[in-house]
């Protein structure tokens, strides 16, 4: 799902859930891999965990880009509900990190030990 400086306070604010976000650019090599990432699997683990995942593109949303204070991409972030922000990190990561912070967001285990028990 994509984040909008218009859809924020529906998605962010209005949500119980967890959100993890994925600040990137179109123009951006690293982005497009975390990004394809994202629309193939992520989206869905997250769904099935209780967190939602969504993309912003700084380039169409200055002001949420401004508002995280993002200054390199891509640049993730997890918003609790009570908006609290957490786990900021820039440049991308293996994806075996995504999937593991989902589950910390989630209050589950963690995904690794989940595979191999």
């Amino acid at each position: 799902m994509e984040l909008t400086d218009k859809n924020y306070e529906n998605i962010i604010k209005n949500n119980e859930n967890p959100v993890f976000i994925d600040f990137y650019s179109p123009t951006c090599g690293p982005c497009q891999m975390l990004t394809k990432l994202i629309d193939e699997r992520l989206e869905t683990y997250g769904e099935k965990n209780g967190v939602q995942v969504v993309k912003c593109d700084v380039s169409r949303n200055p002001k949420l880009a401004s508002a995280f204070k993002v200054r390199s991409v891509p640049f993730t972030i997890a918003v609790l509900k009570d908006e609290k922000l957490k786990y900021p990190e820039v440049g991308l990561k293996h994806e075996t990190y995504y999937f593991e912070l989902i589950d910390k967001l989630a209050g589950k285990g963690s995904f690794l030990s989940r595979l191999f028990t």
